[in-house]
């Protein structure tokens, strides 16, 4: 029987650069995922969740402002 078993693989550490290189640090540092816009918690977070709540209430109103709206079961 072929069964497949968890492995630990070991991954290197980036070196560092604390500028003792000859004084060539031209590296720009990455994006982290702690650096997202619009995450919870942020400007840019209440932002987009604002405008989702506008769009919602925009759809709905778009759907309660037709004449069928009472006798549809689900939307």
């Amino acid at each position: 029987m072929n069964v497949s078993h968890a492995s630990v693989h070991p991954v290197e550490d980036p070196p560092t650069t604390d500028g003792t290189s000859g004084g060539n640090n031209n590296e720009v540092p990455g994006v982290r995922m702690k650096d997202v816009q619009g995450m919870p918690g942020t400007l840019g977070g209440l932002v987009l969740w604002i405008c989702q709540f506008a769009f919602a209430v925009v759809g709905l109103c778009v759907m309660a402002a037709t004449s069928d709206f009472p006798s549809v079961t689900a939307f």
